[in-house]
């Protein structure tokens, strides 16, 4: 399931760009995360995966999400014929945490928000993350699978999409 291929990927450092659709990550250039340490939210508090994300494939056409711990202790699925889409609240990883091929994986923000996209998970195409910063050792991770009629840079569409409906529900960095 897609939360698996994503807990498959996980472990590198990123560079905060532009504002708007994710860059190219810079591989010879690490940077520490942009978010101060003690004064940044340590977990999501009451925010439940399901709810974010049920809220943001609202009219969409997906089922009820429900609940899995495959790539967190918060995370949550949903799919429908053709595509499934996923959503971890993970309190003990950040974004500099996803390791990453580097020609696959592209950082930007959304409102902001510090966020890593990663093409083509564990090599197989149509799929896509969005990792999105709250602290340097929280992330919510958007996660699509497409099937066979879809493509990867429609999954980066589609978990971009997702990502910024999620976005404003998170906690602030």
């Amino acid at each position: 399931m897609i939360a698996a291929a994503a807990l498959a990927v996980l472990a590198a450092g990123c560079t905060p760009n532009e504002e708007g659709r994710p860059q190219p990550v810079q591989t010879s250039d690490a940077s520490p995360s942009s978010v101060s340490p003690g004064g940044s939210p340590a977990g999501f508090g009451d925010l439940k995966s399901c709810d974010l994300l049920d809220k943001a494939l609202e009219g969409q056409g997906y089922p009820a999400s429900e609940a899995d711990n495959i790539g967190s202790s918060n995370g949550c699925s949903t799919n429908k014929f053709g595509s499934a889409m996923s959503l971890n609240l993970d309190d003990k990883q950040g974004v500099d945490d996803l390791a990453a091929d580097p020609s696959k994986a592209y950082d930007g923000k959304i409102n902001g928000r510090r966020i890593r996209q990663v093409k083509e998970i564990d090599g197989s195409e149509a799929t896509c993350l969005v990792l999105l910063e709250v602290s340097a050792k929280a992330r919510a991770m958007v996660s699509v699978t497409l099937g066979t009629q879809g493509s990867t840079d429609q999954a980066c569409d589609d978990a971009f999409s997702v990502a910024q409906a999620v976005e404003p529900q998170l906690p602030k960095a």
